[in-house]
């Protein structure tokens, strides 16, 4: 039976999350992934270099499916853009918390960092046009978000996507608010 590259992936990304969910992350070996995948090891390795390279394709496939969907809502605010993100963020709670358990929510706030980055075009933050500090607040939001989430799943707490977003965004609006005064003082 032939599988397809899309398929293959998710069968692989499917397998190890499966096997992290009875064992230790350190003790799952590529050779697991595949029998679990029914996958060969060279299959495997034409997709991925390594088991911690499923976690970041993992998360870039749901970066893509995110960016879609506040493109389709036509997202152009910080606050709406929280939202959405603790929102869609939430449901992947399993997978995060699995990623906690493995020592590897690095990889976390690395990719939402890159994402956080990537998406510093499409709001001007510093209400100036200054490109390095839209970059800069970028990340401080990206990796704020990443480790905010973190906490809350974390603690389990009981807060809905729209208190997240609250609480975030006064956090960041704050640093922004600052940032702005001090450069008005300054000037």
């Amino acid at each position: 039976m032939a599988f397809h590259k899309h398929n293959t992936k998710e069968y692989i990304n499917i397998a190890l999350y499966s096997l992290m969910f009875k064992h230790p992350y350190k003790d799952i070996t590529v050779t697991h992934i595949c029998q679990k995948a029914n996958v060969s090891r060279m299959s495997f390795y034409r997709y991925f270099n390594n088991k911690e390279d499923i976690f970041i394709n993992y998360c870039d496939e749901r970066f893509e499916t995110f960016v879609n969907i506040i493109n389709e809502k036509k997202v152009n605010d910080v606050y709406t853009f929280l939202f959405e993100a603790f929102n869609y963020v939430h449901k992947y709670a399993r997978q995060i918390r699995l990623l906690k358990r493995a020592a590897k929510e690095h990889l976390l706030v690395e990719k939402y960092t890159g994402y956080g980055s990537y998406l510093a075009g499409r709001w001007n933050l510093s209400g100036t046009g200054n490109l390095v500090f839209n970059r800069l607040a970028a990340a401080f939001l990206a990796g704020g978000i990443a480790n905010v989430l973190s906490m809350w799943l974390e603690l389990n707490l009981d807060l809905k996507a729209k208190e997240m977003a609250d609480i975030a965004y006064s956090i960041f609006g704050m640093a922004v608010s600052e940032n702005i005064s001090k450069s008005n003082f300054n000037a």
